[in-house]
């Protein structure tokens, strides 16, 4: 629903609804963009699950619940598939669509490309559909491998919207790309409108804070570790991870994560310190490389930093970040299944010595920043509803 803003400059003021599932690396890089719809003047609001209610508003973000996370589908529906299956999508169609006709109507919806419902909602309330390329992009025969196809034609039958087999709906109106091209798994992407976009780092403005190293470790390298928020209870990684760096001469920065007593992980060595939590685009700032599992975010910020990695990637697109990553000379992969601590320790050593790495990581940095930004985007945001 749109309205007349007379201070900004009588730009039309639209009402802008962020859709993502209830995961922490699924909202993060929506929230700079959701920001500078706010600082434009726009209304916005963030539909998701509970687990992150507290998380949007800490972003200063108005919070609208909407959807179950994946555990509750499990419990209620122990038979269906608590990522894709029907149910757990048909969920999220009736709380969006309750938001949409009450509440908070939208004229433009913005989603992360795992979050499906959207795609069935904008149709049916008549507002444009905005991919935010969190990742890769997700090609239709995945969406197929993972049955997402299924659950899609059976909700577009209930709701009376006309076929869609080759899920074309997905990318309907506007793709936002933050990988750069010729990294994405596609070229062209399949997407009627595609618009690269600069990737912006965000990871809260909470937790602690390390204390400054002890005078002798003070010109030692610094290392961020981590496995990010989903995949970081694998233990025996955990403890390859910090036997690896034990009593190296390096200044060693561990976020667990918090659901993660630190006393799984094995020993705690003097050069390591535990968190549960900080946010990495400041940690790295100070670090000269990142031992990580692979996740997107988790390596993208490391890129924009300048950071070069070592990833030993566990699900997901990590096998495809990681790959990306080795290729272009940004870092190293590591079998996660049988790396040995000495392969780890190894491979941290390589990319902290080797120049090669932080030239590569640089001229990446270089690249983000002469991409298209934050009101680039804002502005084919404003032009799917106002040519």
């Amino acid at each position: 629903m749109t309205e007349i803003d007379r201070s900004h400059g009588g730009r039309r003021r639209l009402h802008i609804l962020f859709s993502v599932r209830p995961f922490r690396g699924h909202l993060h890089p929506l929230v700079p963009l959701a920001r500078e719809c706010l600082r434009l003047g726009h209304r916005v609001a963030v539909a998701t699950g509970e687990d992150l209610g507290q998380t949007v508003a800490a972003a200063g973000l108005p919070w609208l619940p909407a959807g179950l996370h994946p555990r509750e589908i499990s419990e209620m529906f122990p038979s269906q598939d608590p990522q894709y299956g029907y149910r757990a999508v048909r969920r999220k169609v009736e709380d969006l669509l309750e938001i949409s006709i009450g509440q908070f109507r939208p004229d433009v919806i913005v989603r992360e490309p795992t979050d499906l419902a959207p795609s069935i909602v904008s149709e049916l309330v008549g507002a444009p559909s905005v991919v935010f390329g969190v990742a890769r992009l997700i090609p239709v025969s995945s969406w197929r491998e993972l049955g997402a196809d299924r659950t899609i034609t059976r909700l577009r039958r209930e709701y009376r919207l006309t076929e869609d087999r080759e899920l074309a709906s997905f990318y309907r109106d506007l793709y936002l790309s933050v990988l750069p091209e010729g990294l994405d798994v596609l070229a062209p992407l399949p997407a009627s409108a595609v618009q690269p976009l600069r990737y912006v780092p965000w990871d809260g403005d909470t937790g602690e804070w390390p204390d400054e190293p002890a005078t002798e470790a003070v010109c030692r390298p610094r290392v961020l570790v981590t496995l990010g928020t989903v995949y970081n209870t694998h233990t025996d990684l955990w403890r390859r991870l910090i036997d690896a760096l034990a009593d190296e001469e390096l200044d060693v920065i561990c976020t667990l994560g918090e659901s993660v007593d630190p006393s799984t992980v094995g020993r705690a060595p003097a050069n390591i310190h535990f968190y549960s939590y900080l946010p990495h685009s400041r940690v790295l700032q100070m670090c000269d490389a990142l031992l990580c599992h692979g996740g997107f975010n988790t390596v993208m910020g490391a890129l924009v930093a300048a950071v070069p990695v070592v990833c030993a990637p566990i699900a997901s697109d990590q096998e495809y970040n990681t790959g990306f990553c080795a290729s272009r000379g940004y870092g190293v992969r590591l079998n996660v299944a049988d790396a040995t601590p000495q392969q780890i320790r190894t491979a941290v050593r390589q990319v902290i010595a080797d120049p090669s790495f932080s030239k590569e990581v640089l001229k990446f940095q270089a690249q983000n920043r002469r991409r298209p930004g934050l009101g680039t985007a804002v502005s084919r945001i404003e032009a799917l509803v106002d040519p």
